[in-house]
């Protein structure tokens, strides 16, 4: 039975970019859990309206795969928070600076030439990783996603590649 949380709908605001993706998802977790899920092209946004068979549980995990979409990750990833174990982690870079110099900076050294450090991150911790313009989404499990959400950190504080990968492995080792 839907308990009186369940009873409004949830917007996910998602750019125009990410529509795409975002009617993917619709289509993929329409009725699944519950609920029915539909994208707003007009408005740019993902609706989830809870059905009277839908759990509490249910209702946020979707809102988080939602959210997930919008950040910029695939549908199929997504749909890997339905499993207890997987996370999603956001590192507002904004937190670190206010002045765009920095800004662009520590997004270089986020991702790296040519990417590498960002796909070295993602492989050793073994997350999928979306860098915004002002944001790095982390989603895996949570022990992983914690691990690179650490090495984000550190790249942020001026720590050295090698240290930060270093970590990485030390961390996952155990």
């Amino acid at each position: 039975m839907a308990s009186e949380y369940l009873r409004g709908e949830i917007l996910q605001p998602v750019e125009e970019k990410r529509v795409k993706a975002a009617r993917e998802f619709a289509r993929l977790a329409d009725g699944r859990w519950g609920a029915r899920v539909e994208v707003d092209e007009r408005g740019l946004y993902i609706k989830i309206q809870p059905g009277p068979g839908a759990t509490v549980d249910a209702v946020l995990k979707l809102r988080e795969m939602a959210k997930a979409v919008a950040l910029g990750f695939t549908p199929e990833q997504a749909l890997l928070l339905e499993n207890d174990d997987y996370a999603l982690a956001v590192v507002d870079l904004k937190e670190y600076t206010d002045k765009p110099n920095h800004l662009r900076r520590i997004k270089g050294r986020i991702i790296g030439e040519e990417g590498r450090a960002r796909r070295t991150i993602e492989n050793l911790a073994e997350v999928h990783m979306v860098v915004g313009d002002s944001y790095v989404a982390i989603l895996g499990k949570l022990e992983d996603v914690e691990i690179a959400k650490r090495a984000v950190e550190m790249l942020i504080e001026g720590k050295k590649h090698s240290t930060v990968y270093r970590y990485i492995q030390n961390a996952k080792g155990r």
